[in-house]
């Protein structure tokens, strides 16, 4: 069988799970009678569509003309129609949004090794790492008569995102800032976070999300600010007796000096035990915090020989300080950095993806569009992450997109994905040269028209026959 043959048999195969596992988990609600374009038909085009950069539905039309004889040979019984902006925005939007986020969010948890082992089994260094924050979409804010007085903020997308694996787990939608606290609580509710380490930030601090953060057997370290008043208060009194060199017990330190963009950074951690820092009222309103934590940043800027003011941020944490443990102080230190891989996913989501200027208004549309993105930055995330650097960095998405932008090899990285499989991209011919190398000529190798028999399996290079050889080799790898 042909190469090309077997590529084709491959993506083709690739379709037909991907049509499965979306009728098999997506209910169509739309009369069966009256349905033109099947579920799975639109589910599959707008995802393609996203994977290659054309963000809304008027540009997903775009995609489909495009690519419509492709489509045919990947996607059974598609024929030469393709549906209208109208037609699609419509089929996304009456999609269950709870069926479509449970679905999405039971494939990306499929990447992750420990949720399933008991607790506790797993060491504080080898814990899976996932940060929550919202994400504001601006293209849905709306103002009052044309003036910059706000009538809506507009909705935030708020995502559990794992920065071990570098996907998101489950997202939700809250229509205000202050409503991020209860979209969290609902998704601890729907993934599997045994044996993580779960990250916000201090507005989503509240005695009621720690609580449900330890009753899904995960632990925390989120920020702490003045929104927590007294508790805030007590831990500033408590590292300054520590500065002072009045603190009795314990303090955990460790001290990380990094240098990038033309500026030298230090952070330092310091880690005291909750029982030592603060009043018992507050530790047992607080009763699942057992750490609370200080880094101080300090930044010398190399072009002006400027040191910048101490930046000092507070976490408090569930995890007890463990001081047989060299390299606990260094291991919080990482799990604190690792929470900024959530803003940088938002990046890529609004710049890379183009959310951010979505002019959105639907909220059912705004729920199933934002899950698509999240789907399709997971799977090139995927391949970015099992495909070698390029020139010693990562693949940009915006790269990966343009690679996407070939209805076959979107669906080779959508297989790749679900099965966690990276072969046939790796056997595949036309990613030589992009993501591999094309194998160098050894000088040794036997011409593909020669027969191979005893001696003629070691061809000395300096007979006829080696330069013959090596010399045809070099040839076939500049065709």
């Amino acid at each position: 069988m042909s190469n090309d043959v077997s590529s084709a048999l491959n993506v083709l195969d690739g379709a037909s799970f991907l049509q499965r596992i979306i009728e098999l988990n997506l209910s169509d609600p739309r009369s069966p009678e009256r349905i033109v374009y099947p579920l799975y038909v639109i589910a599959t085009v707008v995802l393609l569509a996203r994977m290659s950069g054309y963000e809304n539905s008027r540009e997903q039309v775009l995609f489909w003309k495009k690519h419509v004889k492709e489509l045919q040979q990947l996607i059974y019984g598609l024929g030469d129609e393709v549906a209208s902006e109208q037609t699609i925005r419509r089929v996304v939007s009456i999609i269950d949004s709870n069926e479509l986020v449970k679905f999405l969010t039971d494939y990306f948890v499929t990447h992750r090794d420990n949720s399933d082992k008991p607790v506790g089994s797993i060491s504080l260094q080898d814990r899976e790492i996932v940060a929550a924050d919202g994400q504001n979409i601006r293209g849905t804010r709306q103002s009052k008569n044309g003036n910059d007085e706000r009538k809506h903020g507009g909705y935030d997308v708020v995502s559990l995102y794992s920065s071990t694996y570098g996907l998101t787990l489950c997202q939700s939608i809250a229509d205000k800032k202050n409503h991020e606290a209860e979209a969290i609580l609902g998704m601890l509710k729907k993934v599997n976070l045994r044996n993580t380490v779960i990250t916000w930030d201090s507005l989503n601090t509240r005695p009621g999300t720690v609580s449900a953060v330890v009753n899904a057997d995960a632990d925390f370290v989120v920020g702490l600010k003045s929104n927590q008043g007294l508790l805030e208060e007590d831990v500033i009194t408590a590292f300054a007796f520590v500065d002072k060199g009045g603190y009795r017990h314990d303090v955990l330190t460790a001290n990380r000096v990094s240098e990038d963009h033309g500026r030298i950074e230090s952070k330092n951690i310091d880690i005291i035990e909750m029982k030592h820092a603060v009043r018992p009222e507050l530790r047992k309103k607080w009763a699942e915090v057992h750490s609370v934590i200080r880094v101080r940043t300090v930044r010398y800027f190399k072009s002006s020989q400027v040191t910048q003011k101490v930046e000092e941020r507070y976490f408090i944490s569930s995890i007890v300080p463990d001081g047989l443990d060299e390299k606990f102080a260094e291991t919080m230190l990482d799990i604190i950095l690792k929470r900024w891989g959530i803003e940088a996913r938002h990046w890529v989501i609004d710049v890379v993806f183009g959310q951010d200027a979505l002019p959105l208004r639907n909220r059912d549309y705004i729920t199933n569009s934002t899950a698509y993105t999240k789907f399709a930055c997971n799977v090139l995330s995927y391949i970015r992450d099992n495909v070698p650097l390029y020139q010693g960095k990562p693949w940009s998405f915006k790269s990966l997109q343009i690679l996407a932008q070939d209805a076959e090899v979107g669906f080779m990285f959508l297989k790749a994905f679900f099965t966690q499989d990276m072969k046939q991209i790796e056997n595949d011919e036309r990613f030589i040269g992009i993501f591999y190398k094309q194998p160098e000529p050894t000088g040794n190798d036997v011409p593909d028209n020669l027969e191979l028999y005893g001696f003629q399996s070691s061809i000395d290079d300096g007979t006829p026959l080696g330069k013959f050889v090596r010399n045809r080799k070099k040839i076939n790898a500049k065709r």
